[in-house]
């Protein structure tokens, strides 16, 4: 290709609503999956979103996004630099995005253009999806389930020990009575330290 070759045939390349995206949001929706596309209010606008899983797929372009490996990725002869910087962002971005979904609480998942070449690539690719979908959730959940053990772990552990301490108080009060004189000077003492404390 010549360069304004080249360059027509790289503007005319969407970013959104590709034909590997349009795959699987249809793979999906037959599947029962519902989701929302380009969610903004997400790093990165992810190109599906799941709420009710909370997962986010991105569905890259093998060459924009440097996949590894693929007969998809292959750097033009000319101006090389340009396009090795251009994806090198790209990628660096792909990081950026990623780590910020998943310190958000979301579970990423990148689908590649060449993992939808064919409509079995496609059905494995979906398959993939669901199954990621799947251990995220049972994970999520046993997280929730830990978190909620310990908290009542943590609640039955006090109570025990406030338990414990009122036995120990009675006994040392069976073994030292306190006179009921001296016992109804502390109470007037400490009704007195919490009306000073109150004033001040």
């Amino acid at each position: 290709m010549t360069k304004e070759q080249r360059h027509k045939c790289m503007a005319s390349i969407r970013s959104k609503n590709t034909s590997p995206e349009m795959a699987i949001r249809r793979g999906l929706h037959k599947r029962g999956y519902r989701f929302r596309i380009h969610v903004k209010s997400l790093p990165g606008t992810p190109d599906i979103v799941l709420p009710r899983h909370k997962t986010a797929i991105l569905v890259n372009g093998c060459f924009w996004h440097g996949h590894k490996n693929c007969r998809k990725f292959v750097l033009p002869q000319s101006n090389t630099n340009f396009w090795e910087a251009k994806i090198a962002r790209n990628i660096h971005r792909d990081e950026i995005t990623c780590a910020h979904l998943t310190a958000l609480g979301w579970h990423v998942i990148t689908v590649w253009e060449c993992e939808v070449a064919t409509n079995s690539l496609t059905q494995a690719a979906l398959d993939r999806i669901g199954r990621e979908i799947a251990e995220s959730t049972l994970l999520r959940s046993t997280r929730s389930e830990m978190r909620e053990k310990t908290r009542t772990e943590m609640k039955m552990e006090q109570e025990e020990i406030m338990r414990r301490q009122a036995a120990l108080e009675a006994e040392i009060d069976r073994i030292y009575p306190l006179p009921a004189k001296i016992r109804q000077l502390s109470k007037t003492a400490l009704s007195l330290s919490d009306y000073m404390e109150e004033e001040d």
